[in-house]
């Protein structure tokens, strides 16, 4: 079945399993072969079995919804009884200098940490936080360390030039943060997994945001600190590269 819109929020995390992909009215479904992997991996961490055809099934969905669409965002969604729901929406903030505050991370159980699940109502509340508090992103923390975005990946970059990632378990796998970070070392930067504490945080020289929707927005302040040195050199590297990634034709899935 294919629905059109988006299932209530407050489900539990294995009613549905989704994935958020740039969308664009002329080429198509940005990195949708890397989108496509990853909702298959958390659609069995989840134990929801998607159709075996569900790929085409989707993209002959799309084609018949396109008059409705705009540049911008495709949220896709397959819940657990069986129903596709596809929606768009325009990006509100992309590639921008932000404000974040901390929110106090859930821990999820081992099989859904990580996965982009039915119980999202917990990202939307932490961002709908975020900008009832005049910020434009939630950062969640975990023992005093950043451990994931309300929707995209925190990166740093420490006083020795090292690009450091969450290494917790909790955060999910971002598919830009993926895309970006190969690309980061070979430019140069040493790539580092491990633990954002507050020290780290509070002495870092950049602090960026990857997602999809965000593709790489510069964090400036947190819970109303300035952070970093000012200077955005790993900020306009990750743009280079985002935008890089968007010249290349094999980046698109076309939808026709």
């Amino acid at each position: 079945m294919i629905g059109t819109g988006v299932s209530s929020m407050r489900q539990p995390p294995r009613s549905a399993v989704f994935t958020t992909l740039q969308y664009s009215v002329k080429r198509g479904l940005f990195q949708f072969r890397r989108h496509s992997d990853r909702l298959q991996e958390h659609a069995k961490n989840l134990r929801i079995e998607l159709p075996s055809d569900w790929e085409k099934s989707v993209l002959n969905q799309i084609v018949g919804m396109k008059s409705q669409f705009q540049d911008g965002l495709l949220r896709i969604e397959y819940t657990s009884e069986g129903i596709w729901n596809i929606s768009n929406r325009t990006f509100s903030i992309r590639n921008e200098s932000c404000d974040a505050i901390t929110v106090v991370a859930k821990m999820w159980p081992k099989r859904v940490a990580g996965t982009k699940h039915g119980a999202w109502s917990v990202y939307h509340e932490a961002r709908q936080q975020a900008e009832q508090s005049g910020a434009d992103i939630a950062l969640f923390v975990h023992e005093y360390a950043v451990i994931d975005g309300d929707r995209g990946s925190p990166i740093l970059l420490d006083e020795d030039g090292v690009v450091w990632y969450s290494a917790s378990p909790q955060a999910v796998d971002g598919i830009t943060l993926h895309s970006i970070l190969p690309k980061l070392k070979s430019s140069g930067f040493p790539i580092q997994k491990g633990n954002l504490n507050e020290r780290m945080v509070a002495r870092c020289i950049e602090c960026v945001v990857l997602g999809s929707g965000l593709g790489a927005s510069t964090i400036e302040s947190i819970d109303g600190e300035e952070i970093g040195d000012g200077t955005t050199r790993l900020t306009d590297l990750c743009r280079d590269i985002l935008s890089s990634l968007e010249n290349e034709d094999s980046s698109w899935t076309e939808v026709e």
